[in-house]
């Protein structure tokens, strides 16, 4: 009986294996394979969480961030990740063109399935090139989606400035869209390009 429970004991033993912990901000040949938990080791996601907003006469554009730790992904890998996820509105000339903010309080089944999402932490020199960042700075890139016109593959960039709380977006088209159906918008309804974002109380 004692030689049945040390076999037992020791095949349990060797077939723990600790997670492998990798921090996003490095670019490590492990980062997201079967096993690991991407971890935003140095917090740099804290500070783009919350409600940040755009204002120019009567053209806004809110969005709303929020950390999520720990998330499993096991689409064709088994990993676990720390993400931004978040939703926004758009309003322009008065007129809301989109707002998908409902999905922060009924949220979506999966993490992806939210109209903005990711986890990549971007340096200056990555596209879009950033001349005004300092030489460490870390900025992230998130994708951000138009239900209305999933054909697009856009992406947000995001860079935090300090003093005033504010976030500078760059919302522009990634290389991957698929080709639009004929007479179909080839833009979001977000306009392209840079916005400052205010820190909402």
């Amino acid at each position: 009986m004692k030689s049945i429970f040390i076999a037992v004991l020791v095949s349990f033993l060797l077939s723990c294996k600790a997670q492998v912990i990798v921090p996003l901000a490095d670019d490590s040949d492990l980062a997201f394979t079967n096993g690991t938990y991407n971890k935003d080791v140095d917090n740099d996601f804290d500070k783009y969480v919350g409600t940040w907003k755009f204002q120019q006469g009567n053209t806004s554009l809110t969005i709303r961030l929020k950390k999520m730790v720990y998330n499993h992904y096991s689409s064709y890998k088994n990993y676990y990740q720390d993400l931004i996820v978040g939703e926004y509105s758009y309003i322009e000339n008065g007129i809301e063109k989109v707002n998908t903010m409902e999905q922060m309080t009924s949220p979506p089944a999966k993490a992806g399935e939210h109209n903005i999402w990711g986890n990549l932490i971007w340096s200056k020199n990555l596209y879009p090139k950033c001349v005004e960042c300092a030489e460490n700075e870390r900025r992230i890139k998130l994708r951000i989606r138009d239900s209305q016109r999933s054909y697009l593959s856009s992406a947000i960039i995001l860079r935090y400035e300090n003093g005033t709380e504010k976030i500078i977006a760059k919302i522009y088209k990634n290389d991957s869209s698929y080709m639009p159906p004929d007479n179909a918008p080839d833009e979001m309804r977000i306009p392209y390009g840079e916005y400052v974002l205010i820190k909402q109380p």
